[in-house]
């Protein structure tokens, strides 16, 4: 059961500067008139970063190739190296490549602007596209069967955290974006939207049952899940997943 969706985790579509392109619109002609011959990076196969570009290819009709790596910064040095064009990096993990001028941002994959790059624009307002989002997200759980009476007070609770402005900046800092607060069921909404949409996509690619255990998809970036077990908090550590996420399964909530 959901306690509080408190944050969302961007992406920066980043090409190489060498890619004669501004804005994602010339992107995607771009892309267009070269069927196959654009490579992406993602730091694994069915992660976050790697979702997010099949979900541009479907939705636009591109045909760009994704080339999986180990690690996060290796992906992304890779764009800067001109090995591949492209890739939706991890906000925080790309700043200092695009504040250095080493890549080009395009967009942000969040719906919501976002504070690190305010010169940089949604994909959804680049373009038109509005219900384009890829993000991974954070939640605080609670286990099946936890009182009503707890989750409320915890969720209450959060909601506090989440307005001082001690956690927004360092949200800032680390390149997240605070979700506006939520209740416990538009998160639980939220999530099984979230499920449904990822979830499509991955049938659609045939990546059910890969390295990530994909049985349903929405995107959780957790480190830790946090649960109460007889009125005490108790906390279970997430499997060993790739950096670029962790996923939650319909099960987990």
């Amino acid at each position: 059961m959901p306690i509080s969706l408190y944050l969302k985790s961007p992406f920066v579509l980043v090409t190489n500067r060498d890619v004669p392109v501004r804005t994602v619109n010339e992107l995607i002609a771009y892309a267009k008139e070269r069927p196959g011959k654009l490579a992406y990076s993602s730091p694994g196969v069915g992660g976050a970063p790697h979702l997010a570009v099949e979900m541009m290819n479907q939705r636009f009709g591109l045909s760009m190739t994704h080339i999986p790596y180990k690690s996060t910064s290796q992906a992304i040095l890779d764009v800067v190296a001109g090995t591949v064009q492209l890739a939706f990096a991890e906000a925080g993990a790309s700043q200092d490549l695009i504040k250095d001028g080493k890549s080009r941002p395009l967009a942000v994959s969040s719906t919501t602007p976002f504070s690190t790059f305010p010169e940089v624009p949604t994909f959804a307002q680049s373009t038109g596209a509005a219900d384009f989002e890829a993000v991974s997200w954070h939640v605080l759980m609670a286990r099946s069967g936890t009182s009503r009476e707890i989750v409320v007070r915890l969720h209450e609770e959060m909601n506090r955290i989440m307005r001082t402005q001690e956690v927004k900046d360092r949200v800032a800092i680390l390149g997240l974006i605070p979700i506006d607060p939520m209740s416990i069921d538009e998160a639980n909404a939220f999530m099984r939207a979230e499920t449904t949409k990822w979830g499509d996509l991955v049938r659609k690619l045939g990546l059910t049952g890969t390295q990530q255990g994909f049985e349903s998809h929405g995107t959780v970036r957790l480190a830790t899940r946090s649960f109460y077990r007889d009125g005490r908090p108790a906390t279970l550590r997430a499997p060993p997943l790739s950096p670029a996420s962790t996923m939650c399964t319909g099960r987990d909530w």
